[in-house]
């Protein structure tokens, strides 16, 4: 059960915006990811006060909260009553495209501001796309990798705070600390109120009298960052792993941005991956295509003794059930499926020509069976599967 908000975060339930600000970002100093590594449950508790933060700190959500809790939120507070222009699609657009964006000053019918631009505070951090490249052994086992990358990373000098010293953040005097300011226009309709971001606060709703030396009053700095992905097994090429909160860091201790890790893999020497079921070819003579042998085959397991039946064709496919690919977030595991392919020799001499002409003297028609499919046509029909 989700813990409540305002204990999560240690306010009141009549907190101001300031202090519930003051409350997230000592918190975001302590126990951020990037900066207090040493616990492993540093990283959940994280999330939750940021999750705490991004409703409370808005107060539309914080409305919806105070009165449905949870659920509310989850719902959407269908049952709230009010509308906001994001009900009637198109129509904030409309005003928008009149008004320039924030016309009557935002939430005068209980919804958002028509303006688009980037909501108040701290800038949260970007998302980030990096590649990893995995033998197929890795690719179906899982395997733990360390990557390296360039990006914002929180300020170890402030904490993330913009400041070593937590005094010297006040209030925006041009916006109120709200990061956002209004200003009237005049059009052929009447008069209207736009918002905006505060031009000398940047959005933050805060100013910092002594910033950090180190990040210049961002919270965050540009280096090298180090994230340890576990790659679960029966992950494919062309598919991709999301890593909450390990994207670039945000300003200021605002959100991190996700990372996400996209897969390659590298093409393998014996084994071709279809879905969960992997391709292996073998090379039978004619005489071990015909009289049957046992053969040593490769598997993702480790080497097996398989055993070919007489008679065996060219195309022929031996499945060995549950030697592929584990699936993905599931149970049990594909199959590896064995193509026999069969060996004619080239060149013989006189007295191997002689046995192989008395030998086919001697065999029947009915011996070589009914005609099958080619080889061509067992791989199409293996693969449509």
């Amino acid at each position: 059960m989700k813990r409540d908000y305002y204990e999560v975060l240690g306010v009141s339930r009549d907190a101001d915006l300031q202090q519930i600000k003051k409350a997230y970002r000592k918190l975001a100093r302590e126990l951020h990811p990037d900066v207090n590594c040493n616990d492993p449950e540093c990283e959940e508790k994280f999330k939750e006060a940021t999750e705490a933060y991004e409703v409370l700190s808005d107060q539309e959500k914080r409305n919806i909260y105070d009165s449905y809790g949870h659920e509310g939120l989850r719902r959407g507070a269908g049952g709230a009553g009010g509308f906001g222009f994001d009900d009637f699609p198109g129509f904030g657009d409309l005003f928008e495209n009149l008004f320039g964006g924030g016309a009557f000053g935002g939430g005068a019918f209980g919804g958002q501001p028509f303006g688009r631009g980037r909501p108040a505070g701290p800038a949260p951090g970007q998302d980030l796309a990096v590649q990893v490249e995995l033998t197929l052994e890795e690719a179906a086992f899982g395997v733990e990798r360390e990557i390296t990358f360039q990006a914002y990373g929180v300020c170890t000098g402030c904490g993330g705070l913009g400041t070593a010293d937590p005094s010297s953040l006040k209030s925006c005097p041009e916006c109120g600390g709200m990061g956002r300011v209004r200003t009237v226009r005049r059009t052929i309709l009447g008069q209207f109120v736009q918002t905006g971001p505060c031009p000398r606060c940047g959005a933050t709703g805060q100013i910092i009298e002594s910033p950090c030396k180190e990040c210049r009053g961002e919270g965050r700095v540009h280096a090298e960052r180090k994230v340890t992905v576990q790659i679960p097994a029966g992950i494919d090429a062309g598919q991709r792993i999301r890593v909450p909160g390990r994207g670039g860091a945000g300003e200021r201790g605002a959100r991190a941005g996700d990372l996400y890790v996209h897969v390659r893999v590298a093409p393998h020497e014996l084994f071709e991956r279809h879905d969960d079921d992997i391709l292996y070819a073998v090379d039978l003579t004619m005489v071990q295509a015909a009289v049957g042998a046992t053969l040593t085959i490769p598997t993702l397991d480790g080497d097996e003794e398989v055993t070919f039946d007489p008679g065996t064709q060219p195309g022929d496919i031996k499945v060995l059930r549950g030697k592929g690919v584990p699936h993905l977030h599931g149970h049990g595991r594909g199959d590896q499926e064995v193509l026999i392919r069969v060996l004619v020799p080239r060149e013989l001499d006189d007295n191997q020509r002689r046995i192989l002409q008395e030998f086919e003297e001697a065999c029947g028609a009915e011996q070589y069976g009914d005609r099958e499919e080619g080889v061509l046509q067992k791989l199409r029909n293996w693969f449509s599967n």
